[in-house]
């Protein structure tokens, strides 16, 4: 029984509201749930700030940040100005909501929420990287702006990617009409969605983009807004992503030892074609079925195009990368910035030839009589040997000053050369409206 897994109480019994419709499709209650509810992962969630105050989010929205107004404060509550009606509030409810008003439950119910407002680059920017260090294992960013992927923001990415995050992305709900490339889904590394409709084909307007790896559920699907109503009747690509990144926390419950390459790799390989033969530019490699994930159905070693992407730019961009290891901003060779064993065995070799030296002058001097004069070293002289506080006979000599070589580092930690890097197009001005915000309203079917 799927109630001897899940957690005790009434959260064990609740079903979802009737039109939710993606649970029928994926088979969550019966395929996915038995295998965990989300428990033990943290979503991000950058947007407009979550409504932390609602029931159905009792006790799963953790303290977060603002990095778009300034103000300080833990973005649990949703900024509604931002959105019509609470955007991040929605998206959070169809992750991970309790079910404990409205009635609608999300994919990961026992996830916990880390929200996050964030409404321009900079401030997504800031967020990946905030959502990374506080451990969150899945990145939801259900919004779009157009334009290519400014560096920054791809550095943030792969920080994240280091830290083991999945980040998933909608894909941009203007794919019938200005089609534009929209960051952060056309960064590298970023699992980014389109949306698909019941039957399942694509949404009409989700983005026709080489960078869409996958659909999921889009249309007449909405959660809960930050006042506490409920309807279904909106359709975007923020709401595929939503659903999808609720589907990586409950792989990720499953299986906490998969890494973030493993589980977008299964979850890639899961997808049905639904479009065009083959990967298209709608819905990627297809419609999510991770049904197949929890069933031991994805064979070994299938492609993973989002990290192998990744890996490609990571190669050329190392200091972006991880620039822990890049050696001075510059590419890494892979070799310590000083190379000490060659470096002591160059000084070594200057020591016996200094010492050669020494002991050729030393013989020198005790080969000719030495002259009448008082005991103890002659100004500007070598030492002599024992006399006055220099060493008796067998004990080596002293080095006199200047006799080493300097032991700087001069030359030896210059920063390899920079690589060639791509040109990233400027960062787009802080306070750019993204695109997504405004989920389009549907009409439910006759």
């Amino acid at each position: 029984m799927i109630g001897a897994t899940a957690s005790p109480g009434a959260a064990a019994a609740r079903k979802p509201h009737p039109a939710q419709w993606w649970f029928g499709i994926w088979d969550v209650e019966k395929s996915l749930w038995p295998h965990g509810k989300g428990r033990g992962v943290t979503v991000a969630v950058i947007d407009t700030g979550v409504q932390a105050s609602l029931p159905d989010l009792s006790g799963a929205v953790l303290p977060g940040a603002d990095f778009q107004t300034g103000g300080g404060g833990d973005a649990r509550t949703d900024n509604k100005s931002f959105s019509d009606g609470g955007h991040g509030t929605r998206m959070a409810t169809l992750i991970a909501s309790r079910g404990t008003g409205t009635g609608l439950l999300g994919v990961a119910p026992e996830a916990k929420i880390l929200p996050v407002v964030g409404q321009s680059s900079a401030a997504f920017t800031k967020g990946i990287r905030f959502a990374a260090d506080r451990g969150a294992k899945v990145i939801n960013l259900s919004q779009a702006a157009p334009g290519p992927c400014p560096a920054d923001m791809q550095a943030a990415i792969a920080h994240a990617i280091r830290k083991d995050a999945v980040v998933v992305a909608g894909a941009g709900n203007d794919g019938n009409g200005a089609n534009a490339s929209n960051n952060p889904a056309n960064c590298v590394g970023v699992l980014a969605v389109g949306a698909a409709d019941i039957t399942p084909k694509p949404w009409v307007q989700t983005q026709r983009q080489p960078y869409v790896k996958v659909a999921g559920p889009g249309v007449l699907a909405s959660g809960v807004s930050a006042d506490g109503t409920l309807n279904f009747n909106k359709a975007g690509t923020s709401q595929a992503a939503a659903l999808t990144s609720g589907v990586v926390a409950l792989i990720r419950s499953a299986h906490p030892e998969w890494s973030n390459r493993e589980v977008v790799r299964q979850l890639v390989a899961s997808a049905k074609d639904i479009g065009p033969k083959g990967k298209d530019d709608q819905t990627g490699y297809g419609f999510t079925r991770p049904y197949r994930i929890f069933e031991g159905m994805i064979p070994k070693s299938t492609p993973n195009p989002v990290f192998e992407e990744y890996d490609r730019w990571a190669a050329t961009h190392k200091e972006e990368a991880d620039p822990q290891n890049a050696a001075g901003g510059g590419a890494r060779d892979d070799k310590p910035l000083t190379d000490w064993t060659g470096l002591f065995g160059m000084l070594g070799m200057l020591l016996v030839v200094v010492l050669a030296i020494l002991f050729a002058l030393y013989k020198t001097r005790r080969s000719k009589p030495a002259a009448a004069g008082p005991v103890g070293p002659v100004p500007g002289a070598p030492p002599t040997f024992g006399t006055g506080p220099y060493p008796g006979p067998g004990q080596p000599p002293q080095p006199g000053s200047g006799a080493y070589p300097s032991q700087g580092m001069e030359g030896r930690q210059q920063s390899a050369p920079p690589g060639q890097r791509p040109r990233f197009e400027p960062p787009l001005q802080e306070g750019y409206p993204p695109q997504t915000h405004q989920d389009i309203p549907q009409q439910p079917p006759q």
